[in-house]
């Protein structure tokens, strides 16, 4: 495994362990409960979002999307040191984003939205590693043909 290899799987592994209580627990039958996100337009967005279906095989649908898109960024990349670091660093970035948007509506509802969890850990704790993962130096024994410039 080369380093771009370790920031994939630092990476692929911080947004598994989230999209997996994704996956378990309903945002809409939680919003259902709660009424509001206190965000209108978080309220909208969730509005006939897969992500967040009450039909579990709707937000199965929706993650084994995510997971083929995640493969075709990895294949993409795998071999450009550089648009690895780019492309892992966004998707750590983005996810950190979501992490506080959960920790933010469920202080502000007082209660646990679904993916709260996984948003505190591995959460931003996950995230800081797998950025430091991402931004190593490559290992002595790295294949150069195989982690490229």
């Amino acid at each position: 495994m080369n380093a771009n290899d370790r920031a994939w799987a630092a990476t692929a592994a911080l947004i598994a362990v989230h999209q997996t209580e994704e996956v378990l627990v309903s945002v809409e039958d939680w919003q259902k409960r709660v009424g509001t996100t206190t965000l209108p337009w978080l309220d909208r967005h969730l509005q006939g979002n897969w992500l967040a279906a009450s039909d579990p095989r709707r937000r199965v649908a929706a993650q084994a999307v995510q997971c083929v898109g995640l493969g075709m960024a990895y294949l993409a990349t795998r071999r450009n040191r550089r648009a690895t670091q780019v492309v892992t660093t966004a998707l750590c970035t983005a996810w950190s984003a979501a992490f506080a948007m959960h920790l933010t509506v469920s202080w502000r509802t007082r209660t646990i939205m679904p993916g709260t969890s996984t948003s505190v850990a591995p959460g931003w704790v996950g995230a800081a590693y797998a950025l430091l993962v991402i931004w190593r130096p490559p290992r002595a024994n790295d294949c150069d043909r195989s982690v490229g410039r």
